[in-house]
């Protein structure tokens, strides 16, 4: 829990007096002076978190750029190492553009936003706008081309994310959890996403700054990134679940504690917002996002055990256990089952995070269960789920309290890290991972 005792540049509790300022009778100081505490405050607080965001992030870099450049490896006996089943490889001879294998899936549609907006291909709306809009400002002062531009941006935003979790972390738990949290969260099976050109990172910074914010009471700020969040992907909007939650509970669920600062809550749907007036100008159609999901057999809301009894049926009807598709829903189905088991443990038992961060078990469930009540009409309904489990800070929360033990720590490192390799090759050759 965060400390009681006050840092520099904070007051402390029932005296009114700041650590390292003037008591009383002496001097004011001036506003140099206040600020050079303050931010000497800020940085202390913020230091550790800065080391081991950067460290993981680092490590993090150094791993995708081995398993990248010996990704190649078990096609080498091919004469041509250019295109491979629509795979692109790296030229012979120049394994320095091995990265340019990651330009693949969704990233090949936030290139064409970038590039060429939202009317070159309708299918496009599908995508919402913060992201590629960023890699087209970014574009004309970073090295290389649009995207380049995307990866740079998202590994920026990689960085960012992991130091603000750990900042959330450390602040609900302790500074070994904290560092496990963020190492846990890099290391998770389809962590790479947060490295590639997907808006990933980008909606993990910004949803973490949000609910520091939160937790911080800076309610203003905690709307206005979470107005952000809803430009990156559309289910930032459900961050004004949680804002509401974590509003009253600091309140005590008292109607009367509700100050002005509630109003902050109405920022959140603006990012929605304004994209739904951009695609009604454009499109002639406000929700032409949600249209656009059909190209992606997302065609109606069903119960989520509905869902559940579809993908499980899916299974044992499959000729072929070790399949790509019965994988994929295997893997699907397990990570919904298991994340919606962490977040109850993040609320009780031993491992619990405890009832401050139940407004982030909230966001965390409704991310999860909206692909369950709007599966994708298709082999795998389930569709990266394990990709959407990287929005879930409290299952990485609950793993690291459960990685204070040794066995466990082993074991989730190298099971997840192995599995991360494996799709990491996958996702390089043009097979679908997440």
């Amino acid at each position: 829990m965060r400390d009681a005792a006050a840092g520099p540049g904070e007051e402390a509790p029932g005296t009114g007096v700041v650590p390292g300022e003037p008591g009383a009778g002496a001097p004011e100081p001036g506003w140099r002076e206040r600020a050079g505490v303050a931010a000497h405050g800020v940085w202390r607080r913020w230091r550790p978190s800065v080391v081991a965001g950067a460290g993981t992030w680092l490590a993090g870099l150094a791993m995708y750029a081995v398993v990248t450049a010996v990704a190649w490896i078990p096609y080498q006996d091919f004469a041509d190492h250019t295109q491979l089943d629509g795979a692109l490889l790296p030229p012979p001879g120049n394994p320095l553009l091995a990265y340019q294998m990651w330009h693949q899936w969704d990233t090949v549609w936030y290139v064409i936003i970038a590039d060429w907006g939202y009317r070159y291909d309708a299918r496009s709306v599908a995508f919402f706008p913060l992201y590629p809009l960023l890699v087209r400002g970014a574009n004309p002062v970073l090295p290389g081309g649009t995207f380049e531009a995307a990866l740079l941006l998202s590994a920026l935003a990689c960085l960012a994310a992991l130091i603000v979790v750990h900042r959330l972390a450390a602040d609900l738990t302790d500074p070994d959890t904290a560092r496990r949290t963020v190492f846990y969260l890099l290391a998770f099976p389809t962590g790479f996403y947060l490295v590639a050109a997907y808006n990933e990172s980008l909606f993990l910074a910004l949803a973490a700054g949000s609910f520091y914010c939160m937790r911080r009471g800076r309610w203003w700020w905690a709307g206005g990134l979470a107005a952000l969040a809803g430009a990156t992907r559309m289910v930032g909007v459900l961050l004004a679940v949680a804002f509401a939650y974590e509003y009253l509970r600091q309140r005590g669920f008292s109607p009367r504690r509700v100050w002005w600062d509630a109003a902050a809550i109405g920022l959140i749907p603006l990012g929605l917002l304004g994209y739904a007036w951009y695609c009604a100008r454009a499109f002639g159609d406000p929700l032409a996002f949600l249209a656009a999901q059909q190209n992606w057999y997302r065609t109606g809301y069903q119960p989520p055990w509905t869902t559940v009894w579809e993908v499980g049926r899916l299974i044992a009807d499959s000729p072929a256990l070790f399949g790509p598709d019965t994988m994929r829903n295997v893997i699907n189905l397990t990570t919904a089952v298991a994340v919606l088991a962490l977040l109850v443990l993040a609320l009780v038992g031993p491992w619990r995070i405890g009832p401050e961060s139940a407004y982030l078990v909230i966001f965390s469930a409704l991310i999860i269960l909206l692909p369950l009540v709007n599966p994708i009409r298709h082999f795998y309904p389930l569709s990266s789920m394990w990709r959407f489990a990287l929005e879930c800070l409290p299952v990485f929360l609950v793993l690291a309290r459960l990685g204070g033990r040794p066995v466990v720590d082993r074991v989730y490192l190298m099971t997840a890290l192995g599995l991360q390799g494996a799709m990491i090759v996958t996702f390089v050759h043009s097979r679908f991972v997440a």
